[in-house]
Formats: C-alpha cells, sequence, structure tokens
C-alpha cells in the first residue's frame, strides 16, 4: 500500500523483510506517544486541541478515499502524536482498496 499512500500525516512504510518465520516491517520511527496515551496523561483535550487533531484525522481520511482507500480501523490507539503535537495516522493493516 506505499506506493499509494504518501501523506504528512500518515506514517510511512519503507520496506518489508523476512526470515524463514517471520515478516518484519520497517516503518517511519515517530517520537511520541498514541493520542489514547496523551488523553490519558492530560485529560479531555481543550476545543482547540480537539479540532486541530480532527481536523488532521478528516484531512487523512480525504486523502485515502481520493486514492480509493478505505481506512477502517479509527481509535485513539491507531493515532500518534508527534513530539511538535502533530498527528500521524498508523496501522494501515484494515485500510482496503475500493474497488471501482
Amino acid at each position: 500500500m506505499n506506493e499509494y499512500v504518501s501523506f504528512p500525516f500518515i506514517m510511512h512504510f519503507l520496506r518489508t523483510y523476512k526470515d524463514k518465520n517471520n515478516l518484519y516491517f520497517l516503518v517511519q520511527y515517530i517520537k511520541g506517544m498514541e493520542l489514547f496515551d496523551v488523553m490519558r496523561e492530560i485529560g479531555l483535550l481543550n476545543t482547540y486541541d480537539s479540532q486541530f487533531y480532527i481536523a488532521s484525522l478528516l484531512l487523512c481520511i480525504e486523502y485515502l478515499h481520493t486514492n480509493l482507500i478505505i481506512y477502517r480501523d479509527i481509535k485513539p490507539e491507531n493515532i500518534m502524536i508527534d513530539c511538535e503535537g502533530y498527528m500521524l495516522l498508523i496501522d494501515m493493516g484494515t485500510a482496503k482498496f475500493l474497488k471501482k
């Protein structure tokens, strides 16, 4: 799916490796925390932060839908907040291509 997804708010997939027993995914390192942990640590988000993260998430979903990809696992555990406060959507494992 990497060749179809290149967006600043979506974690970058770099490549895979495989040995006899395992398949490994090399992905972008994101220094930060899951949105779930951020909310647990600081409590409920204020209005500005909520609007910022929802708008960022909507941009991600719009980008994916424009590329005929459906993301089916939106939850705070699949949204990383990096050290600068920007969100990145992670875990494309349940995403599917929409058939034309």
